[in-house]
């Protein structure tokens, strides 16, 4: 019985491990087909990368790696790299995030401000005219501030309306026209419904006291601010409305008069009433008759505020020179200082040039500087840098007695221009190289390469600059010894 008994015990307990062990061999079985996550990929072969590397990335430099704790080998480091003198300038210099250009006209006396102004005013045109060329967001730079309300302005037209519903005429309009003039004193903060709601009201106030002659006028100035103001049939009576339709009509039989904004520099947006109208120069602008704000607002600049006649059939001039606002004078000063002739001569990029750079974001730095030589003639040199690639135009002057070709303003703006744009950087066909030195038989010499040793490279009368700083982004031009950029 016993020797039964222990039989079927045996028996079940095959028969009930069975599938458990089953089931563990699929569970190993499947554990070992399972891809892992996490699987190391081995690294490509590399004598200059160390193993689990993944290889530094473009442009960034990477910190030595140090090895693991259950890495068996020890880990070679790589040798760190001689320092250069010639790049340490240079290297100081923070690498722009983006392909922007900022431009400055210096003077490097005072009598030479005003070419200045205009050097940099012409560079401007030309270049953005290309099409092909970023210049630095000077709105992002130097936001504008958010425009005030005019409190006392409105503390007046509340208590004109207080006046008017109290039926008390005479109190109204004098309000009313105090509301008026407080608008008009900051037309930069000016909404132009608001004057023209106020002129509405002291024309109205001026009606009930019998006045129809100043009622008329104060209307006419509510179109001038507000030509779509129309007064509303359910606060007004019959009486208003004629009077202000009298008021419309003659106004809109006067012949209109134009009006012409310029400024300096120019590409300053005008604002009439507050709208935008165009940029400057402008010319043609047709308006009424009559009283008008006009605002000339430039990023970086303070904006010119004037209040302008506009006279039937004339023409009406508004002539805005731009002040730089705090933010860009101190820019200025800065670019003032990389543009002495000391700075024009140094190698590598002045600290200056770099500070422009980074505050403005920009990748590269134009600075056209103006000078009077001993007899009093004016003369203006213009430089570039890439503050990526360490690369440097020098060598383009400009003769104002010159109005086009040769050492002309207009020819400034195309060397700088080619070198922006890199439209003289071969792309590694012999025959492009070709065509770019063809003017010089000498830079077709290998000797002359060689002697060079990626130090600068002559085109059209420019000197290009390369220094020899071999940092990540550097772009070279193949075939050519150094690594030699331009």
């Amino acid at each position: 019985m016993n020797t039964t008994r222990l039989a079927l015990t045996f028996a079940l307990a095959c028969v009930l491990s069975a599938p458990a062990a089953d089931a563990a061999t699929k569970r190993k079985s499947a554990k070992k087909k399972r891809p892992s996550a996490t699987k190391p990929v081995p690294a490509p072969e590399d004598t200059f990368t160390p193993p689990d590397d993944p290889g530094p990335a473009a442009d960034a430099p990477v910190a030595p790696v140090k090895p693991e704790a259950t890495v068996k080998a020890p880990v070679t480091p790589a040798p760190a790299p001689a320092p250069n003198p010639a790049a340490s300038t240079a290297a100081a210099v923070r690498t722009a995030s983006s392909s922007a250009v900022a431009l400055f006209g210096v003077a490097r006396q005072p009598a030479a401000a005003d070419h200045a102004a205009k050097l940099e005013d012409t560079l401007s045109r030309k270049l953005g005219a290309a099409g092909d060329v970023t210049f630095v967001d000077l709105a992002t730079a130097f936001p504008a501030p958010e425009p005030q309300g005019i409190p006392k302005g409105d503390a007046l037209f509340d208590e004109g309306r207080s006046a008017y519903d109290n039926l008390d005429p005479d109190t109204a309009a004098v309000k009313f026209k105090a509301a008026a003039d407080a608008y008009v004193q900051r037309p930069g903060d000016l909404r132009p419904e608001k004057l023209g709601e106020a002129y509405l009201f002291q024309g109205a106030s001026q009606l009930l006291n019998g006045d129809v002659a100043g009622a008329k006028v104060s209307f006419t100035n509510a179109l001038v601010a507000e030509p779509s103001l129309r007064p509303d049939a359910g606060q007004f009576g019959q009486d208003v409305q004629r009077v202000f339709t009298e008021a419309q009509k003659e106004l809109e039989a006067q012949p209109q008069g134009s009006l012409v904004v310029t400024s300096q520099p120019q590409g300053a947006r005008v604002l009439v009433r507050g709208r935008d109208v165009g940029a400057t120069p402008l010319t043609g602008l047709k308006l009424a008759p009559g009283r008008y704000p006009v605002q000339v607002v430039l990023p970086g600049y303070a904006p010119s505020v004037t209040y302008s006649e506009v006279k039937a059939a004339a023409h009406t001039e508004v002539k805005a020179k731009l002040a730089s606002a705090p933010g860009l004078a101190a820019l200025r000063d800065v670019a003032t200082k990389a543009g002495t002739q000391q700075a024009f001569s140094a190698d590598g990029v002045p600290p200056e040039v770099g500070a422009i750079g980074e505050r403005l974001n920009a990748r590269y730095v134009v600075l056209a500087a103006t000078f009077q030589d001993k007899k009093g003639r004016l003369h203006g040199e213009v430089q570039a840098w890439d503050l990526r690639t360490k690369n440097r135009l020098r060598g383009v002057e400009v003769d104002f007695s010159k109005r086009d070709g040769k050492y002309s303003a207009d020819a400034a703006a195309d060397q700088v221009h080619t070198f922006l744009t890199g439209a003289a950087l071969p792309k590694g066909g012999t025959q492009e190289r070709e065509s770019l030195v063809s003017g010089d038989s000498v830079l077709r010499k290998p000797w002359f390469w060689a002697a060079a040793a990626g130090v600068a490279a002559v085109t059209a009368g420019v000197v290009y600059v390369a220094t020899t700083d071999r940092a990540p982004g550097f772009n070279p031009v193949n075939g050519l010894p150094g690594g030699i950029s331009f």
